[in-house]
């Protein structure tokens, strides 16, 4: 078995690229199925030394890849790893330690806008980053240490109604430094309330283990969404027009001008919205399948209700039964996803590997009779590309494909669950082989 210090200090330098150590060579505490080590950002000459918050590494005994715990319930995630010591996806455990991103989407969900979390980056556990988020997000944010939960309500209480907050919790286990959270408060009508936008339920107030709650108070609104009117997008479509409007206004707002609408007509129209085609100018102009979007269709609901896209899996039967009634999240109807990249492909094979090859099919028996071929351990992706109703390009799909020592292996990487191969409405299937 790897040396555990080894392991977690080697997992640190890979993730942090040298900006974070261990805070000491023996583990802070050990679990049934895991070490638990401290961690700390290195001195950086001009800034100030800042606890991280993500400041506890899991080493499990399996010798499975570390982890930090997550921000809303570290102990909790803990406890869950020693009854199921199954490897963490590094992705899913990114999302339970993005406090950051979701208390910047709290705040901007409150003022009226649109509320997608930004993605955890390692440069934002650098000393100085809370002094950084502040300055950045709230400038005009009173920070003042709170000596307990009781004080902090009392902070927001004070000022009035639609004081908001960002509150900074630090932990500690056995007198070290352990991982921190950050919550949102808010005075709603004099009724404080605090948030947890991360676990998207009310905050708990934890009664021990705080080393120290930072309270930076503001004022409430604020920010480019927070008028009267909230986004420009925020409104009924009842047309045509007024629905491309709205449609054209969220792209601009979500893509910063990369995507445009394709060929929106009165055609497009649905019972309780629109289905718009859209794609990266950059495709439109150049046609390289490289710049072409994943996900390519929108749907522009005739209220006030957001823009969204279709899922990757079976969206014609989803979008029949929003259309037909149901709401997102009743029923059975997942919620609509949120806003992809705009170009998938650059990002999602960096992560993969390296493109070894791609080849182009119209219908899935030539792709299988392809794929059949493959030595063992060969990995591809087919990127599915569909047409919608009116021939335009539209919500495609990823389907992974592995050759196992049991047979070909097809996951619909949206569900995570054998694909269904289907040709209706397929406008091109790309078999991308990589290593």
């Amino acid at each position: 078995m790897t040396n555990p210090t080894e392991q977690a200090d080697s997992w640190l330098r890979h993730r942090y690229q040298g900006m974070v150590e261990l805070s000491a060579p023996a583990p802070v505490a050990e679990g049934a199925q895991a070490w638990l080590f401290g961690c700390r950002a290195r001195p950086v000459p001009g800034y100030p030394d800042t606890a991280m918050l993500t400041s506890l590494v899991a080493v499990p005994k399996n010798g499975t890849q570390p982890f930090h715990p997550a921000t809303d319930d570290p102990w909790g995630d803990l406890a869950a790893f020693d009854r199921d010591p199954v490897p963490r996806d590094p992705e899913s455990q990114a999302l339970r330690t993005n406090a950051r991103g979701c208390v910047l989407a709290a705040d901007a969900a409150l003022n009226g806008g649109r509320a997608t979390p930004l993605a955890w980056r390692p440069y934002h556990e650098a000393p100085g980053w809370w002094d950084r988020l502040v300055r950045g997000y709230f400038p005009a944010a009173e920070v003042s240490a709170c000596a307990g939960w009781d004080e902090v309500i009392a902070a927001v209480q004070a000022p009035g109604p639609d004081t908001r907050g960002v509150v900074w919790i630090r932990r500690e286990l056995h007198g070290a430094e352990a991982t921190g959270h950050l919550i949102y408060a808010q005075n709603n009508n004099g009724q404080v309330v605090l948030l947890d936008p991360q676990a998207g339920r009310l905050a708990r107030l934890e009664p021990a283990g705080i080393r120290q709650l930072t309270l930076a108070r503001f004022p409430g609104g604020g920010g480019p969404d927070s008028g009267p009117e909230g986004p420009a997008w925020r409104r009924p479509a009842a047309d045509s027009a007024s629905a491309i409007s709205k449609a054209e206004e969220w792209l601009a707002d979500v893509y910063r001008g990369e995507v445009a609408l394709v060929a929106p007509s009165p055609a497009d129209e649905l019972a309780r919205g629109w289905l718009f085609a859209c794609n990266t100018k950059a495709f439109l102009s150049g046609g390289r399948p490289a710049d072409a979007m994943l996900d390519a269709a929108l749907v522009v609901p005739k209220d006030h209700r957001e823009p969204f896209g279709l899922p990757n899996s079976d969206p014609w039967g989803w979008l029949a039964r929003w259309d037909a009634g149901t709401e997102p999240g009743t029923e059975g109807l997942d919620l609509p996803p949120k806003p992809g990249p705009a170009a998938w492909m650059p990002s999602t094979m960096s992560r993969l590997g390296s493109v070894v090859s791609v080849t182009d099919h119209t219908a899935w028996p030539t792709v299988l009779a392809e794929l059949a071929t493959s030595p063992e351990g060969a990995r591809a992706v087919v990127w599915v590309r569909r047409n919608d109703p009116q021939g335009r390009e539209s919500v495609g799909l990823l389907v992974v494909a592995a050759h196992t020592p049991t047979g070909l292996v097809l996951i619909d990487a949206a569900r995570d669950a054998p694909a269904e191969l289907d040709n209706n409405g397929v406008r091109s299937l790309h078999l991308i082989r990589y290593r």
